[in-house]
């Protein structure tokens, strides 16, 4: 293999979806679930943790009768107020709710200051209308394309990236702001605090044959789906995406042949019914009877209507759920790699920073499962898979210990390399210990987490250099970190 760092996804890690960036050190206990009716987590941070940016400040209204709601008073009169609640339940896209509320029944009601109300409003809006302004988004795009070996290539050059897709246009528009919503909410998680001069350079493939001729060329032998070369500042991810519009097109021409009915019984229906009366009035029918056909006819083309109707619901449901789960984990490798990446060329970089890789890789699992709200990182879950598939180790007769995770070497990461079965388990042994120390312990925004990463501390054993991270010796440490793990909730 050639010689620079490779930081590659498990070929069989499951991740949940999607991501708003918000907060990196704030204690989110998935063990005490919000109280009913709250819009959003009131739970303390413990001293030392930084204040999560998925905190909103929300409005706050309290009822005679003990409920309350968090949100934003939309508008009010003396007599009513209408209150936008906000809901963003642990793990899931955030959800509105508008509710009319007498007066009468209102015990409290706590306001932001006109400042934080038009920060509040901007972000809803953005929220409300987020299809079209990520549409808009892809329209403004500037792309240039190329043939290459035969190959139709989208070239994009953006001011955090530069991009080549073998895709197709839109998703590759789509990948396109998805990427830039990445990097603009790890900026605001994790400050940039130095520049890489060598540009990241991220490919995609359509195709999952042109992903591993790419892979060939370049001298890997590994079977991870998306793979990050940090000597090269390089991003590849192959995928089936090309494949997927092949479905998507014969789908569309499916719901062309049912909207073409649907649209054809509509125009037609006027003067069938016309035709029809006319034609039992020739023939003598009486009136009575003449209205009876009528409407038992029109009770038909209603039920053909609906059922062209439903048919077109549930292709479309379909295609948005097929399309959410491929999309879906094109983007979760991306939001994985491009995390290694921004870590490495923003904040972190190995010429002042030794970030062992159990730590890279956690971090970049618990980034990866996040939900992107309003340019903003949302990560007030875990790592869902990732944490069942550490609970059914950790309950195993054999766990892991942890000695045996802080001193793997990268190796160990390499899917290709070192087995699926190893590659797999240090992957979620990883997520556990980042997600327990960045949000159980909150040691990431510390002065011992900086002297952790202090490259005179790479030559001191591993596990002497943890212990003085978490200021206790690991054998004590560990049993805590494992009634941790165990203690949280697989399902949100």
């Amino acid at each position: 293999m050639a010689n620079w760092a490779v930081f590659a996804r498990p070929a069989r890690v499951a991740t949940i979806a999607g991501v708003a960036l918000a907060a990196m050190a704030a204690r989110l206990d998935a063990r005490q679930p919000p109280a009913e009716g709250a819009g959003a987590s009131t739970a303390a941070a413990p001293e030392g943790a930084a204040l999560t940016g998925a905190d909103w400040k929300l409005e706050r209204i309290v009822l005679a009768d003990g409920k309350q709601y968090q949100g934003l008073v939309k508008s009010e009169s003396p007599r009513r107020i209408e209150f936008v609640e906000v809901h963003r339940p642990r793990g899931k896209p955030m959800f509105l709710v508008v509710r009319s509320i007498d007066r009468e029944q209102v015990k409290r009601l706590d306001r932001l200051t006109p400042a934080e109300q038009a920060e509040l409003t901007a972000r809803l809006d953005q929220h409300k209308h987020r299809t079209l302004i990520e549409a808009a988004r892809m329209e403004d795009l500037d792309l240039a394309s190329a043939r290459r070996g035969g190959e139709l290539v989208w070239q994009y050059r953006g001011s955090w990236f530069d991009l080549e897709s073998t895709a197709d246009e839109a998703m590759t528009r789509r990948s396109i702001v998805r990427l830039e919503q990445i990097f603009s909410a790890y900026r605001q998680v994790l400050p940039p605090r130095s520049v890489n001069e060598a540009r990241l350079t991220i490919r995609i493939f359509g195709a999952s044959d042109q992903y591993q001729r790419a892979l060939t060329e370049l001298g890997l032998s590994i079977r991870n789906p998306a793979v990050y070369l940090q000597d090269k500042n390089l991003i590849l991810a192959g995928s089936n995406l090309n494949q997927f519009d092949a479905e998507l097109d014969e789908v569309g021409r499916q719901h062309k042949k049912i909207r073409d009915r649907l649209d054809q019984l509509v125009a037609e229906a006027p003067a069938r019914i016309k035709g029809l009366h006319e034609e039992l009035k020739k023939n003598g029918i009486p009136a009575a009877e003449r209205q009876k056909i009528v409407m038992a006819e029109q009770k038909k083309w209603e039920e053909q209507r609906r059922t062209a109707r439903r048919q077109i619901t549930t292709l479309e449901r379909r295609n948005l759920a097929r399309f959410n789960d491929v999309a879906g984990k094109m983007f979760r490798r991306l939001a994985h790699e491009a995390f290694h990446a921004y870590l490495e060329d923003q904040v972190y970089p190995r010429s002042a920073y030794d970030v062992p890789r159990w730590l890279n890789e956690g971090l970049a699992q618990t980034f990866e499962a996040g939900i992107i709200e309003a340019d903003t990182l949302r990560i007030d879950t875990p790592n869902l898979p990732a944490l069942s598939r550490l609970q059914d180790d950790l309950r195993g007769e054999s766990p892991l210990g942890l000695r045996a995770l802080l001193e793997a070497g990268s190796e160990t990461y390499l899917t290709g390399h070192a087995g699926d079965a190893s590659a797999t388990r240090a992957y979620y042994y990883s997520w556990g210990l980042a997600y327990y120390l960045a949000f159980e312990q909150g040691v990431l925004d510390s002065p011992e987490f900086e002297a952790y990463l202090d490259p005179a501390m790479s030559s001191r054993p591993a596990v002497a250099r943890f212990e003085k991270l978490v200021g206790m010796p690991l054998d004590e440490f560990e049993p805590k970190w494992r009634e941790a793990m165990l203690a949280l909730k697989v399902a949100p």
